[in-house]
């Protein structure tokens, strides 16, 4: 547990840091490239390449200056304009009408979130990695009326050393906020720090628009003897980022802990049978639908003891044009919810709102 506390204080520390000397987030897809990478097919360090704005959003023209029907040389971000390169920006004329301005590009119904999935995501510093969302209102025939639980989920990651690397932390709390007889106690709160390395191909449209992460990481509630519960992973997961969707199939191996210690010895294993209702992979698509809609499922199944789990989140802008966060649903059936009921089978609905997804 000291090993574990340790860790989070190290997170605490590394991402205070990381919010106050942080660059602002570029619009996407530019969060998805490497400083100094426009566009196009040209590589950029440890696998990243611009031809990630094909794969992830997309593309305006920002690089170039437009005079009439004619595109007009632009110098390098920063520098002046010179004299041999005006910029006279005009709105683009109207085919086969000189002078009247082009139509407004209206957006298909199921065209891309100019935003990246931000789960594979290559940001610089720190950026977003799984979702947050608040969830005051759910229902569960395990936890309702007073014991109606309010469920929120914070996640972060920060890349280091300025090549693709990360340290990650997510939180997900489960917060008896309407139980005020007993002063609205959390009843459990889930921590999962890890470290990762994550592969882009250079050419991202000759390999379908495939990355990988590979990594480590730690889960643990925090509790003290008997309801502590923790585990450790070493995971590989390739993923397809492309247009509306995202298929990231996470793949683990635990961490062997020695179950043959007395029940009273904080280093023993706390829950040994935990991958027999985790299994060891879990499914996540992400499809984007209707004027920004997107819509995130989750799977996991172990097909020797039939236990697994399935999880929705949809997610609704609150405006089409600059939304502010994300209307939520949230679905959950099955195994694993939280750590502390990793073997009991739970059905959960809610409603909230996001504010990354």
């Amino acid at each position: 547990m000291r090993t574990f506390l340790n860790i989070v204080c190290a997170l605490g520390v590394l991402l205070s840091a990381a919010c106050s000397t942080a660059p602002d987030r570029k619009d996407a897809p530019e969060a998805c490239l490497p400083a100094g990478t426009t566009g196009g097919t040209v590589a950029g360090p440890w696998g990243f390449a611009g031809s990630m704005r094909n794969g992830l959003a997309p593309a305006n023209p920002r690089d170039v200056a437009v005079t009439g029907t004619s595109v007009a040389p632009v110098t390098a971000p920063g520098a002046g304009v010179t004299d041999t390169a005006p910029v006279m920006a005009t709105a683009p004329e109207a085919p086969g009408v000189p002078g009247a301005p082009a139509p407004e590009h209206k957006h298909d119904a199921l065209q891309p979130d100019t935003d990246p999935y931000q789960i594979v995501s290559a940001g610089k510093g720190l950026s977003l990695h799984k979702p947050m969302y608040i969830l005051p209102a759910t229902y569960s025939e395990d936890y309702h009326g007073r014991r109606t639980e309010m469920l929120f989920q914070i996640s972060l990651k920060q890349r280091l050393f300025g090549i693709p690397l990360y340290v990650a932390y997510t939180q997900k709390s489960f917060f008896d906020i309407y139980d005020t007889p007993d002063s609205k106690p959390f009843r459990e709160s889930d921590y999962n720090p890890e470290l990762f390395y994550r592969y882009i191909p250079t050419d991202r449209e000759k390999w379908f628009h495939l990355g990988a992460d590979v990594g480590i990481e730690h889960e643990s509630n925090g509790k003290g003897l008997p309801d502590s519960r923790s585990w450790n992973r070493l995971y590989f997961a390739p993923f397809q980022a492309a247009g509306d969707h995202l298929i990231y199939w996470k793949w683990w191996w635990r961490l062997p802990e020695d179950k043959g210690k007395a029940r009273t010895d904080p280093t023993r294993d706390d829950n040994p049978d935990i991958t027999s209702y985790f299994g060891y992979s879990e499914l996540h698509y992400e499809q984007q639908l209707f004027n920004k809609h997107l819509a995130n499922a989750m799977f996991r199944w172990n097909p020797v003891t039939g236990h697994g789990a399935a999880s929705l989140l949809y997610t609704i802008p609150n405006s089409a044009s600059d939304p502010a966060f994300f209307w939520t649903f949230s679905f959950f059936q099955g195994y694993g919810e939280s750590l502390i009921d990793y073997n009991h089978s739970i059905t959960r609905v809610g409603i909230g709102v996001s504010i990354a997804r």
